[in-house]
């Protein structure tokens, strides 16, 4: 049975893991269920995803192409520091289960580098941000809850933990439907608490330091276009910004990239966190279209 968003309701999903000899114990299940529509709920998702898995670190974090990433649920050996200032403000525009999530994709249980058509080791986000996570495994869930949100949920095993083992990646394959479906049912119920979670501070007027570019011998015009990229704005957003046609905007950003060496929008986004002000803001950065995949 599916519900108006095309989604297994919970009563086909519970059926759904049950006949597959679902591992969550009814404990579990019960307090979840009971915490549907509280402040509560993700907290008490985390501990029972623990009592499935054994994990030791657990992200959940709802995506949206419109806007960065809201955190719903924080526990993890992942610095906050980095998280909030790497991960959040740009890297997670790389992170393969956000490009999933926003093309909408299916993918069951995976971990990221599975779902990463390349080499991961040598990718944007690997090198930008994943290389210093402390995790030896990651799997990862998406929830779709309209075709704008998706809940993501990240369980990780930390640096001297061994690799999640092929049991427990079954027990969650049997589970995912019934997670997903009362992930999807609890966000329908609060959309509140999407508003009211944890941000970081995303405001949008704040300034990008492209100063930096001027050692690089950028113009004016190519400077502008730079934080226009950085924002995630479209070359025909920027051409409409800055009162220029398209072409013009193309011809500022492969004369810019030449001075730059580099060739890709990901590539600009690791020039800027390895060049700018360590005094600067790192805003926020908004989705615009990519050259290539990365997680």
């Amino acid at each position: 049975m599916l519900t108006d968003a095309g989604q297994p309701s919970v009563a086909s999903a519970v059926e759904r893991a049950q006949s597959a000899n679902l591992a969550l114990s009814s404990r579990s299940f019960s307090s979840i269920v009971d915490q549907l529509g509280t402040d509560d709920f993700h907290r008490t998702l985390r501990a029972a995803l623990y009592e499935l898995t054994g994990c030791n670190s657990c992200l959940i974090l709802s995506f949206s192409a419109a806007e960065a990433p809201v955190v719903l649920e924080h526990c993890s050996p992942i610095k906050r520091d980095r998280f909030r200032h790497c991960y959040m403000k740009v890297a997670y525009r790389l992170d393969p289960f956000y490009m999933a999530a926003v093309e909408g994709m299916s993918i069951g249980v995976s971990r990221c580098k599975e779902i990463y058509a390349q080499d991961f080791t040598s990718s944007a986000y690997n090198n930008l941000y994943y290389k210093d996570v402390p995790l030896v495994d990651e799997i990862g869930i998406l929830c779709p809850v309209t075709p704008q949100q998706t809940i993501h949920i990240s369980l990780g095993r930390c640096t001297g933990a061994p690799r999640f083992d092929p049991s427990v990646l079954d027990n969650l394959n049997a589970a995912e439907p019934l997670v997903a479906s009362l992930v999807r049912k609890h966000a329908l119920l609060r959309p509140d608490l999407y508003e009211r979670a944890m941000r970081l501070p995303a405001d949008r007027g704040e300034a990008i330091d492209t100063s930096w570019l001027r050692r690089f011998n950028a113009t004016r015009r190519e400077v502008e276009v730079a934080g226009l990229v950085l924002r995630g704005h479209t070359n025909a957003s920027i051409a409409c910004v800055l009162g220029i046609s398209e072409d013009t905007v193309k011809v500022h950003r492969k004369r810019l990239y030449g001075k730059l060496n580099i060739s890709s929008q990901a590539e600009l986004f690791m020039k800027y966190m390895s060049n700018r002000s360590s005094d600067a803001p790192c805003a926020p950065l908004a989705l615009s279209q990519r050259n290539g995949r990365g997680h």
